[in-house]
């Protein structure tokens, strides 16, 4: 315990000694010390501050005084330099010693216009006082201040040099500050001409107020007072020199003077593109030109518009636009301005290329080939594509023999645009208009788009069946007719074939020798797009027909091998009256062909009553045995049909037999046509035994002829 306290004791127990001056404190923990001196130093008059208690001991050398724990002993005082050793011991933890009255100067920036400094107080009583700034042995200004101990204040003061004496006359103290090279306050950082001159100033301290000048020769042109801000700013005059000085006096002087090149124009680039022409000027010189351009060709205005305003900023480039004749190629571009005028002759030359198709239409077969032949003008390097085809049609670009899909141009081009076609439609219709488009592209998003149309018809052509004047004549059409028969023969798969629209309930029938021969066959009736809607399913060695309702349509055939007659017909599915218009078709006269459905009319007979307000014919035929039906030939004039009639009224009856399937009716011409069907019923030998009529007779007359010879040999 002994130890513990001692060894406290000692560690709280301080000795030391301190020099002290007239115009210092001493600081000891919470007490100040000041002192003054009696009889030229031998006695020491000391004055200390403890909290509410001041002490003030006449104190010779080797004396003390000790206060809360802390003793001070006078030691010896140096006339000389006014200091006072003072020992100092006790239970005290620090000690300082500071100035009565002082203060420290800081720079905060200093331009040639003016110092900005920060005064601050660091002694340990109030700086109160007038504070003068000295330059050169000239006083500047005086400050009247008063500042907290550690407190400050900005001032500011314009120097005669490069050095700063700073002193409080009241408290004799004083304070020199080296200012070093002074820096620019206002700068001019740049000057331009955008037709007029304009001059960016940079202030790096405090506003100012400043008087800005443009000279010319000496010659103020105009002055301007404005205020600068702190940082950028931008004085902008009306006068249009290139040349001169600007003087800005902001209370010390920044000048610069400047020289820029006239506007200078040059032709950077010039594209003609049919009646349109584009026009690039850049300006190469150092000032704005601001003027308007015109295109002449021979002294004389023909662009439109007459003339374009424009503003080039130096060193930028600017494209206008005219409407010029199509047909010109020696022109002048023109621009002027207040400061001059500059003239480019030139030769324009197509930089583009515009393509034209000789045909924009045409109609080719399925399974076959069609070709475009489309014309490039101009000059330059294009590639060639279509939009809008179906996959299913290939295609290809030919220059010559070659296949290209880029081309060079220079001038006129001739390109071949050959299009394959599928046998079976994939993508499109048969008959129906397919409107695509040739692209020519050059690049940099210009695209001439071309249209063109295509339409494709069945490629199956089958020649008109029978002994008649338009089979004679080979007669053929891409499209087929609605009530005509027409031959086929060959293998496999027929290629499409189409036929007229034609609306309503309508029958395609197949028939011919290759029934008579066992071959089996299949009708197929297709949209025009292709797609197998119906298709016909008899058994091998009968005839094969197949009912629909669509009015565009095609056929196709499919067998091992086959030879026969094709006919499409409207289909009756029993007697009815009907009204229609009989048209003329394009071999020069009309034909409608009726198939009815026998098989409810068995037995009875079929009366037809046949108006029209124009003479027609008209042509019955049994349309059930294969024979029959080869003798189907409306257009012969060997008639091997049940009764034919014509005028403009015609009667008729047929017999329907036990077995009969179709009855087939034409009538052929032109006008409006009415038909009245009905039915009777008839004796069967009428209608039923008739075909055998004759060989009844001769059995009647053979037993006739036994019946006499019987009796003869009776007689005898």
């Amino acid at each position: 315990m002994l130890t513990f306290l001692l060894t406290a004791f000692a560690g709280s127990v301080l000795a030391e000694s301190v020099e002290l001056g007239l115009d210092e404190v001493l600081l000891v923990d919470g007490q100040v010390v000041t002192f003054d001196t009696v009889n030229q130093g031998s006695l020491v008059f000391l004055r200390i501050e403890a909290g509410n208690r001041t002490y003030s001991p006449v104190l010779k050398f080797g004396e003390n005084i000790t206060v809360d724990g802390v003793t001070y002993t006078v030691g010896s005082f140096d006339s000389y330099t006014g200091k006072l050793r003072l020992h100092i011991s006790g239970n005290y933890s620090r000690v300082r010693v500071l100035k009565k009255h002082d203060f420290d100067v800081e720079l905060v920036e200093a331009f040639n216009t003016y110092v900005k400094l920060r005064i601050i107080n660091t002694g340990f009583y109030r700086l109160n006082g007038t504070l003068q700034f000295y330059s050169q042995g000239v006083l500047l200004k005086e400050v009247p201040v008063d500042l907290e101990k550690d407190g400050s204040t900005v001032l500011k003061v314009r120097p005669l040099g490069s050095s700063l004496t700073l002193s409080v006359k009241e408290l004799g103290i004083s304070k020199t500050l080296f200012l070093g090279e002074l820096k620019e306050q206002v700068s001019i950082e740049g000057i331009w001409n955008n037709g007029t001159i304009v001059v960016g100033l940079l202030n790096r301290g405090d506003p100012v107020n400043a008087t800005v000048k443009l000279l010319y020769s000496g010659l103020t042109l105009e002055s301007k007072k404005v205020e600068l801000k702190h940082g950028e700013n931008e004085v902008s005059f009306s006068s249009e020199v290139n040349q001169g000085t600007l003087v800005v006096d902001y209370g010390a002087i920044a000048q610069e003077s400047f020289y820029f090149r006239p506007a200078e124009l040059v032709l950077e680039d010039i594209e003609k593109n049919g009646s349109t022409l584009k026009v690039t000027l850049k300006n190469t010189g150092e000032v704005t030109f601001r003027g308007h351009v015109s295109v002449l060709q021979n002294s004389v205005i023909v662009g439109r518009p007459l003339s374009v305003e424009v503003t080039i900023e130096p060193g930028e480039s600017e494209e206008v636009t005219f409407e010029v004749p199509e047909d010109s190629a020696y022109l002048t571009i023109m621009a002027t301005s207040g400061a001059g005028t500059f003239s480019f002759p030139v030769e324009v030359e197509e930089k583009t290329v515009r393509g034209e198709a000789v045909s924009e239409s045409i109609r080719v077969p399925l399974g076959g080939h069609g070709t475009y032949i489309l014309i490039l003008k101009g000059s330059g390097r294009v590639e060639l594509g279509l939009e809008g085809l179906p996959e299913a049609i290939g295609y290809a670009f030919y220059s010559g023999e070659s296949e290209v899909n880029t081309i060079n141009v220079d001038g006129t081009s001739q390109v071949t645009l050959l299009l394959t076609i599928p046998s079976i439609p994939r993508g499109f219709s048969v008959g129906e208009p397919l409107r695509f488009n040739v692209t020519i592209s050059r690049g940099e998003g210009q695209v001439q788009k071309i249209p063109l149309e295509l339409e494709v018809y069945g490629l199956g052509v089958l020649p008109v069946y029978g002994d008649n004047w338009l089979a004679k004549m080979n007669y053929t059409a891409k499209t087929h007719f609605v009530g005509m028969p027409y031959s086929f023969f060959g293998r496999g798969l027929t290629p499409p074939m189409a036929f007229e629209e034609w609306p309503g309930e309508k029958i395609a029938i197949a028939y011919g020798r290759y029934v008579r021969e066992g071959a089996d066959l299949t009708i197929h009736v297709l949209s025009p797009s292709g797609e197998i809607l119906h298709s016909s399913e008899q058994q091998k060695g009968r005839p094969d027909y197949v009912v629909f309702n669509e009015s565009k349509f095609m056929l196709m055939l499919e067998g091992d091998q086959f030879s026969g007659v094709l006919l499409v017909a409207d289909y009756l599915p029993g007697p009815e009256n009907l009204t229609f218009e009989l048209g003329q078709k394009d071999f020069g006269t009309g034909i409608r062909t009726f198939i009815i459905n026998a098989t409810g009319m068995r037995g009875q007979k079929l009366r037809l009553n046949v108006r029209s307000d124009r003479a027609v014919e008209v042509r019955v035929y049994y349309f059930t045995l294969n024979k029959e039906k080869e003798d189907f030939d409306p257009l012969s004039s060997d008639f091997r049909g049940v009764f034919r009639g014509r005028g403009t009224s015609v009667e008729g009856s047929v017999n329907v037999r036990s077995y009969e399937d179709f009855i087939a009716v034409s009538i052929i011409g032109t006008g409006n046509v009415s038909v009245g069907m009905e039915t009777e019923k008839v004796a069967l030998q009428v209608g039923g035994l008739s075909k055998y009529t004759g060989y009844l007779i001769i059995a009647g007359l053979l037993a006739l002829l036994g019946a006499v010879i019987y009796l003869e040999g009776r007689l005898e």
